[in-house]
């Protein structure tokens, strides 16, 4: 190990690059700018220059390397309603809690001649595979008609990039697709442990369901404006990806294509994909909207006959005033099988926050609810999520204080969630990232206080 730690040193800083990579703003793991117009691509002698900047980098030339890190070490409980414990054939239920490193995730990022960027997220944390294998058969099993199964990879998100300038670049690879701001933004940039109820469900309605939102394809993004106030995004996608068998091999997939969007506004100071005041000053304010769309028609082959119509979009928007911020989003959907068995959902969060100024302590509350209307409660989902959906509505809410030792980079959150159904067909959400363990059997499901989640995590992120 120690050899193979000082060859991967040694390579390193043989890299060469023209500038350090930086965040572009434009898409949430857009790490690196574009690269000049003009690189040398000759390798000289010499070790280059290194340096820190939210990330280890090493440059020299027309070539770059960034490393950065992140860890989030989270003790985590559940106190279940009396009346909910979640109890079925396999699983005791009860009251559930203890230590997890959930995110344990490294990431590489760089530039090569001829405008080229690229960038590399590995991820080594424990979200819960034993679990989604009790539950669901294993993490080959195929889950839905998207045909994605729980692959919880190693290599979460990979993509090469050329840029013409800050209007235009194109990307290929394991990308993000478009989708609801808090999903679009780093789990390390957010106010709260993990993302609200609303967007764990949005996220487990599109591809890529492990953690975030990413797919096999290519994406198109940039900035437009006198002051870059506009961004875009589009991308082109497999639609049933994210896991990890290509799909030209897998007999379970459609060759049909997903296409997503996203375009945003800064009518006041641009915040980019991040939560929080830490940015503002006294002076300023921020504000951005946002709106995007998702679509995918899956379809069977042999003979052609149509799974699903999938179509989800949404809108958000983000503000600041001093030590105040807010976050706001409504996501709706549908999945159309073409036999009437069509299912509806819609996600809203409203998410406030406070700095108190001069200190690095931080107040936050959020609201969001879950509503769906299935007519196939009890069957497996139209659209690939990875449980039944159940038929009502869900709400959390939930109380948050950050300590901020040094910025996002350091700091301690502790919050506290209550999840309640409303309709007597509500079920709880399975999302092992954010701590939902879901609706286990009947038991657990319909309109009463499912319990109450309590984390507490410190994270670093280097």
């Amino acid at each position: 190990m120690r050899r193979a730690l000082v060859g991967f040193a040694a390579a390193a800083l043989l890299l060469l690059a023209a500038q350090p990579a930086r965040a572009d703003g434009t898409d949430p793991r857009s790490v690196t700018p574009a690269a000049p117009g003009r690189a040398d691509a000759t390798l000289t002698r010499g070790l280059g220059s290194s340096g820190y900047d939210d990330g280890f980098w090493i440059r020299r030339g027309a070539f770059s390397l960034k490393i950065g890190a992140t860890l989030q070490a989270r003790y985590e409980a559940w106190h279940w309603d009396d009346d909910e414990k979640p109890l079925d054939a396999f699983f005791a239920g009860g009251d559930l809690s203890g230590f997890s490193l959930p995110r344990a995730t490294l990431q590489l990022s760089g530039t090569a001649p001829c405008n080229t960027s690229w960038y590399a997220e590995l991820e080594f944390g424990h979200p819960g595979e034993d679990e989604i294998g009790r539950r669901f058969g294993g993490g080959s099993a195929p889950l839905g008609p998207l045909a994605q199964s729980y692959a919880y990879e190693t290599l979460r998100e990979a993509w090469i990039q050329w840029s013409l300038s800050d209007l235009f670049s194109v990307r290929v690879g394991k990308i993000a697709t478009a989708t609801t701001r808090q999903l679009m933004a780093r789990p390390s940039l957010q106010q709260f442990v993990d993302v609200s109820l609303a967007s764990a469900f949005v996220g487990s309605l599109m591809p890529g369901y492990t953690d975030r939102n990413r797919d096999h394809g290519l994406a198109v993004h940039g900035r437009i404006g006198a002051r870059n106030t506009w961004s875009y995004l589009f991308t082109v996608t497999n639609g049933d990806g994210g896991d990890g068998t290509r799909n030209v091999l897998d007999g379970r997939t459609s060759d049909n294509l997903a296409f997503s969007g996203r375009i945003n506004h800064a009518f006041l100071e641009s915040i980019g994909y991040e939560e929080g005041a830490l940015r503002q000053t006294t002076c300023e304010s921020y504000g951005e909207i946002g709106a995007w769309a998702y679509y995918y028609a899956d379809r069977a082959d042999l003979p052609h006959t149509q799974v699903s119509d999938a179509l989800r979009f949404g809108v958000d928007l983000a503000l600041g005033y001093r030590g105040f911020s807010l976050t706001g989003a409504a996501t709706w959907g549908s999945d159309e099988n073409g036999l009437g068995d069509d299912a509806d959902y819609a996600a809203y969060l409203v998410q406030l926050g406070y700095l108190i100024p001069g200190s690095g302590w931080e107040i936050a509350a959020r609201w969001s609810l879950v509503d769906v209307d299935n007519p196939l409660p009890a069957l497996a989902p139209l659209s690939g999520q990875q449980q039944p959906l159940g038929d009502g509505a869900v709400s959390e809410f939930a109380l948050g204080l950050t300590w901020y030792l040094n910025g996002h980079g350091n700091k301690v959150g502790v919050d506290l969630a209550m999840l309640r159904g409303h309709d007597p067909g509500s079920r709880l959400l399975f999302d092992p990232y954010p701590g939902y363990q879901g609706t286990r059997g009947t038991t657990g499901a319909g309109a009463d206080t499912y319990g109450l989640l309590l984390r507490i995590q410190w994270q670093l992120a280097l």
